[in-house]
């Protein structure tokens, strides 16, 4: 429960600051994120999967916009995208029920977003849906260390 409140909190964090950056392409990405998360934690467990498939197109999508962007530095397009990337590559893990070590990726999700608070003001625009994948790291990782500790 108290992770469906993390994930809510920060998709409530993600619009609200979407609406005050005024920003359009960040803030489609955000509103994509927050759907899907939304339609996996308020929907019946039948469209769950179309939940996390929306998610993940907009995970996707993030990817492609710290590739494109070309207002922000190398450094804020890596934090970008590696963000995206690891967490992408985490759901795909698990969505597809692979063996391996896909916690690593959420390792790696959570130190970019440490690295990244240290950039927080070159990457105010996108601070919306880069709060909801730093939020995710976090919370799949208490998951996992909940379940295994």
């Amino acid at each position: 429960m108290i992770f469906k409140i993390l994930l809510a909190l920060a998709s409530i964090f993600g619009i609200y600051w979407t609406i005050k950056s005024k920003k359009t392409f960040p803030a489609i990405i955000t509103l994509g994120m927050v759907v899907g998360i939304f339609i996996v934690l308020f929907l019946p467990v039948k469209i769950n999967l179309t939940g996390f498939y929306i998610y993940m197109a907009f995970v996707a999508l993030a990817f492609l916009y710290g590739l494109v962007i070309k207002e922000k530095h190398l450094p804020e397009r890596l934090i970008i995208c590696l963000l995206a990337a690891s967490i992408f590559v985490y759901w795909l893990w698990i969505l597809n029920h692979w063996h391996g070590n896909e916690v690593l990726a959420t390792i790696l999700a959570l130190f970019v977003s440490i690295v990244g608070v240290f950039r927080i003001r070159k990457l105010k625009d996108e601070l919306g849906f880069l709060s909801i994948l730093a939020v995710d790291a976090m919370v799949i990782l208490l998951e996992v260390w909940m379940k295994h500790g």
